[in-house]
């Protein structure tokens, strides 16, 4: 006969068995991935239910609205399980006590050997981790070029500084009538001159953290550019529109001779024009004196209102790991932020397809994915008046030392950390 003892043992196990056995659903909002990477992402959900019998996952692609719905779901008192952020938003949720410590829901051993230690350090705050790094993509990249307008314009060895890209402009101008590249003067929710300064080695903040971009050199190298779109050697449209639309529009029409960024480019060339993707050729990036590659990522968060963080841990490991972030690889050329990627055969691809160049030229180099400086928590607004700035700047308003001057001492006044 059993003792008291071991009877409540027995149902103390059996309440835990079918504790454990609770079906669990997970809401999983990502940013931007639907409709175009649906089969992606419900065929990775798919086998993550196969893999963990018991959580369901509900998908949610958010886009304009996802800062702002995260914002009020906790407002409300619940939030998603998991949800898809970029570095800074990461940083600004968690400054404000929105996630969780991703270090007590998986092992710093375990995220140590999976990622890159750049990607792990993106996501970190005050020493902790709050991310697990997914996708990235690298600034700088490569540079895709059309070796027509080069050799028309006498061009026999391509740029490999950010110097000798800024003296190609002038060159390939003067003599194709084409422009040699479009810089990302100002494009919309970034600050394109903080990454230009940082890849010249200029500091962004000094010591105490306060904005510092206003030296003569910082204001020298604005300057170049200032020469360059007052002299016609970069559209006009790059202070309105994209710089990555302008560039591959520009590019399939052969009025553009080269781009630098991601492979992401050659998928729009080869589709605008078959013939110029062929011959167009793929190498490194030039680099600024720093040499370095900038770069941005996204990470898979878990907020502190989950009621599941166990399971959306899990979920969030999973889509992040090395076999689903070559999986996504292979559908849309990102950078994984995995380290097991940088020997991945998809990365060693050879021939001469441009896309398969391009996508073993960075793809491998997750481990430069660095924003190269920490945006402040009100960033939007700071970019914006940094963009207006370096405008009125370009237009002759005001002169490059003028406009940083002006530009540093708002930053210095509205600047939220």
């Amino acid at each position: 006969m059993k003792t008291p003892r071991l009877i409540a043992l027995g149902l103390t196990l059996a309440l835990g068995t079918a504790a454990a056995q609770q079906p669990v659903e997970l809401q999983f909002w990502t940013w931007y991935l639907s409709p175009k990477f649906d089969n992606y992402i419900k065929s990775t959900i798919d086998a993550f239910q196969k893999a963990n019998p018991g959580i369901t996952v509900k998908w949610f692609d958010k886009q304009d609205s996802m800062v702002q719905d995260f914002i009020s779901s906790v407002n409300l008192g619940g939030a998603p399980d998991v949800i898809n952020l970029n570095i800074d938003e990461t940083a600004k949720a968690a400054q404000n006590g929105f996630l969780r410590d991703v270090g007590s829901l998986t092992p710093m051993a375990t995220l140590t050997a999976t990622y890159y230690p750049q990607s792990i350090k993106n996501f970190s705050t005050g020493g902790k981790v709050y991310g697990y790094p997914w996708y990235g993509w690298l600034n700088e990249g490569v540079m895709l070029y059309n070796p027509d307008l080069f050799k028309k314009a006498g061009v026999t060895r391509v740029p490999r500084t950010t110097s000798e890209l800024l003296t190609l402009a002038k060159t390939v101008k003067d003599k194709t009538g084409a422009y040699a590249w479009v810089p990302a003067l100002k494009d919309p929710n970034t600050a394109s001159f903080l990454g230009y300064f940082y890849a010249e080695g200029l500091p962004i903040y000094d010591a105490s953290g306060k904005a510092a971009f206003n030296t003569a050199q910082h204001a020298a190298l604005l300057q170049q550019y200032v020469n360059l779109y007052k002299g016609g050697y970069i559209p006009e449209d790059a202070i309105r529109r994209e710089a990555f639309q302008v560039a591959t529009e520009l590019y399939a029409q052969n009025r553009v001779a080269l781009i630098v960024g991601g492979p992401q480019a050659l998928t729009r060339i080869k589709d605008a024009n078959p013939g110029l993707y062929g011959k167009t050729q793929v190498t490194e990036a030039p680099l600024g004196k720093a040499g370095v590659q900038t770069g941005g990522s996204m990470d898979l968060v878990v907020p502190t209102a989950s009621k599941h963080p166990a399971e959306a841990a899990k979920l969030a490991a999973f889509f992040t790991n090395n076999a689903n972030q070559i999986a996504f690889a292979k559908v849309v050329p990102v950078v994984p932020t995995t380290r097991a990627a940088q020997t991945d055969a998809l990365f060693k691809a050879g021939g001469t397809d441009p896309i398969a160049k391009a996508t073993g030229l960075v793809g491998a180099s997750g481990r430069y994915i660095n924003p190269g400086y920490a945006a402040p928590t009100n960033s939007d607004d700071l970019y914006k008046n940094l963009n207006d700035n370096i405008e009125a700047a370009l237009l002759g308003k005001k002169t490059a030392q003028v406009a940083l001057n002006d530009a540093v001492a708002y930053w210095n006044a509205n600047m939220k950390k």
